[in-house]
């Protein structure tokens, strides 16, 4: 079969599912004679995902997949809200039934929310009564929320480890794919998990396990290999973990392929023998895992770290020595999720080139996944929106019934008219209660709060060098001699920093994409502000330096490699806006 006969591929990252009506051994709310099992809209402004609404993003994407006649289906990791028992049978009750009822195969990698460690651990989390409060469900029967209205324990909360948490998906390919040309593992062809295994060590030496890889090569159709990598690093915490549990591991959150470079070096050599075999073979390959090998922010990790210090997203960067290593061992085309990011990033060196493809979540903005055609030597690459994915009115009117209670404003979130609408507000939500708190400095933080784009351009144009607390009366006082035309610093008085900042979020994580939600006229506004922010800052104030790298980070994000409809050269890895 030759490159131009391959079937399409969907790549789905990032759904985490939850079972909207799932068995937690809670009642939850009644609702058209089914009980709803909704957490609750506060804990989803905070969170860089939302929840209940996870439950028809996945069927959604499942029946673009169908319309297009595609039935080869990949996941990439974080199918499932966090890996509870319930939720990944009711995972597989969905796929088996579009398998069955369309034809739909799958397979996956597994992400650092579906699987943890070797004996798994514990989860708790709120949902929703019908009057508003809210009741704990936990698996832990120690966990104390005193807040709730009631506590439920449910074993059907517990996340599982390795192999059992893959056990459970026995069709994902996992444990080999009997419909599959060809299926193997770093250790051969042998299903058993036994045979899989690798240590583990902890940084002291003190702690060492054996954990299960679940890597896996496949052949679903005549030439085309797809290595599906189990990144997921689970390394050993110090100290005496007698009794630790789930304690006795580091989250694979923030590990990624620094760490697999680390714990994993058997992958990498495998790797380098699959690119070889593909060669050899005339093999078309792909790699996938849930990680990144590259950074997906267009190389802004160092202007992060600046401005707000070891960010979970400066944390999860690759260092260029994945890149490397992953480019001597002859992978040169790579899928990745995690970061909730739609990009493309591009490193080469005189060994060869990587391109890593960022697939957008189901449940974060922008909603998207992506189909790939592979035809004369060049990849397609078509980016496929769920934002008309129509609103839940059943879900929103519990979320009314819970605001009345709380008090909470949630922006324009419930009058959102479809799903792009209500994420694209959550990113608004996500500004005010998790970024400026969580990630920003103070000072930062209190300043933009009370500033607008007038303001920003000001603080550009100006030559005096002003600290945090000389701000706002310095920028009243040059408002009076400033040689402005007054019809354009009033159009950009009329702009909030934090609408602005929404933006600047909505770009990192949509690129190209965030063009959809932002105006012309406000785009020309912000090049202006980065063209003004241009200027060496190195001798100005504290503010004006790091609203400087502020604008200088959104210049790269929309500038950025295509990242929605485009192609890539399975020679040179060349990357061509279609």
């Amino acid at each position: 079969m030759t490159s131009s006969e391959f079937a399409r591929i969907a790549v789905i990252a990032d759904a985490h599912f939850h079972d909207l009506y799932g068995d937690y051994d809670f009642e939850g709310i009644e609702v058209e004679g089914r009980r709803m099992i909704a957490r609750r809209l506060t804990d989803t402004m905070r969170s860089t995902r939302v929840f209940n609404e996870s439950y028809q993003a996945l069927r959604s994407a499942l029946d673009k997949i169908v319309a297009r006649g595609i039935n080869l289906v990949v996941l990439l990791g974080d199918y499932s809200d966090d890996g509870q028992i319930s939720t990944i049978s009711a995972l597989k009750k969905l796929l088996d039934s579009y398998s069955k009822d369309h034809g739909l195969v799958f397979v996956g990698t597994a992400g650092n929310h579906d699987i943890f460690g070797q004996n798994g651990r514990h989860h708790a989390k709120r949902f929703l009564n019908a009057n508003g409060t809210y009741t704990t469900v936990a698996s832990d029967s120690e966990f104390i929320d005193e807040d709730a209205e009631a506590m439920v324990f449910s074993d059907k909360m517990y996340c599982l480890g390795y192999p059992a948490g893959l056990q459970e998906l026995p069709d994902l390919g996992f444990f080999s794919k009997t419909d599959a040309i060809h299926w193997e593992t770093p250790f051969g062809r042998d299903t058993d998990w036994e045979r899989r295994l690798y240590n583990a060590c902890s940084a002291d030496g003190k702690n060492e396990y054996q954990l299960m890889d679940a890597s896996y090569l496949v052949e679903p159709v005549p030439n085309l290999w797809l290595l599906m990598i189990d990144a997921n690093v689970f390394e050993p915490n110090n100290g005496d973990l007698s009794n630790a549990g789930s304690a006795a591991f580091i989250d694979s959150t923030n590990a990624g392929w620094n760490a697999m470079l680390v714990h994993k070096p058997f992958i990498v050599d495998w790797m380098k023998d699959v690119s070889a075999r593909a060669r050899l073979e005339g093999k078309t390959l792909l790699a996938f895992s849930h990680y990144p090998m590259i950074d997906m922010m267009d190389n802004t990790a160092a202007d992060e770290k600046t401005l707000f210090g070891m960010t979970s997203s400066v944390r999860r960067t690759p260092s260029g020595k994945v890149a490397d290593t992953v480019i001597e061992a002859g992978v040169s085309i790579h899928f990745s999720g995690h970061l909730h990011v739609n990009d493309t990033a591009r490193v080469s060196n005189i060994k060869g080139t990587l391109t890593n493809i960022g697939v957008p979540s189901l449940v974060a903005f922008p909603p998207a996944f992506k189909i790939l055609t592979i035809e004369d030597e060049m990849m397609n690459v078509e980016t496929v929106s769920l934002c008309d994915v129509p609103i839940d009115n059943r879900i929103n009117r519990q979320y009314r019934t819970e605001i009345a209670v709380t008090k909470k404003n949630v922006g324009s979130m419930l009058d959102a008219s479809d799903y792009g609408e209500f994420l694209s507000a959550h990113v608004d939500q996500l500004v005010i209660h998790r970024y400026l708190k969580r990630e920003w400095p103070p000072k930062l933080a209190q300043v933009a709060r009370q500033l607008n784009l007038g303001d920003l351009f000001l603080l550009a144009r100006s030559e005096k060098i002003m600290d945090w607390d000389e701000i706002i009366p310095t920028l009243k006082a040059e408002r009076s001699c400033s040689n402005l035309v007054p019809e354009t610093l009033g159009k950009m008085d009329s702009v909030p920093a934090l609408d602005m900042i929404g933006d600047w979020y909505r770009l990192r994580m949509g690129s190209e994409m965030a063009l959809d939600w932002i105006s012309a006229d406000r785009m020309a506004m912000y090049r202006l502000l980065i063209e003004a922010y241009k200027s060496d800052t190195s001798k100005d104030g504290e503010p004006k330096r790091m609203f400087a790298t502020m604008f200088r980070m959104m210049a790269a994000y929309i500038s950025g490699l295509p990242s929605r409809n485009f192609s890539v050269s399975l020679q040179t890895g060349q990357v061509m806006r279609q």
